[in-house]
């Protein structure tokens, strides 16, 4: 099954940056996709999902447009920001680590550890922020992992 992950070529753009003002609001990680960019993550995804053995991919991001900062609106699109070059997600999909969720900030490339039942909240952020849906985040659930701000936005 790895060979389909390894075969994988990303169309699209991908943004993914975490904010550096107002982080209170707006905590964690916050990722966007163009609808080539959400199309391709998806199919990596379904590869993922049909792995037996841990898997990761590393994708080229595209750094964040006026547009696509003004969809969550941190001090009207214009709060300072940082987004890596990069970003790795890993899949374990041992039932070990089913419930798996790591996504340590100011890396570069970003690292995302995934199991199987996030993963499938992952792909179903993509899928809605490649419908014009979002503002909501998954992981960092608890109020200490959002002071570390290990969650994942999702913005159309």
């Amino acid at each position: 099954m790895t060979e389909k992950v390894d075969a994988w070529k990303q169309r699209g753009n991908v943004y993914l940056w975490r904010y550096q003002e107002n982080c209170k609001n707006f905590p964690g990680w916050h990722l966007a996709a163009d609808r080539a960019g959400a199309e391709s993550l998806l199919i990596l995804l379904a590869e993922f999902k049909s792995s037996t053995a841990s898997v990761y991919r590393t994708i080229t991001l595209s750094k964040p447009t006026i547009n696509v900062l003004a969809v969550p609106n941190n001090k009207g699109g214009k709060a300072r920001w940082w987004a890596p070059s990069r970003f790795r997600i890993n899949f374990d999909p041992s039932p070990e680590a089913m419930s798996l969720w790591s996504f340590p900030v100011d890396q570069d490339p970003a690292v995302l550890f995934v199991g199987r039942e996030f993963l499938l909240r992952l792909e179903a952020g993509i899928v809605d922020l490649s419908q014009g849906k979002g503002d909501y985040s998954i992981g960092g659930v608890t109020k200490e992992e959002l002071s570390e701000q290990t969650s994942l936005w999702f913005w159309w």
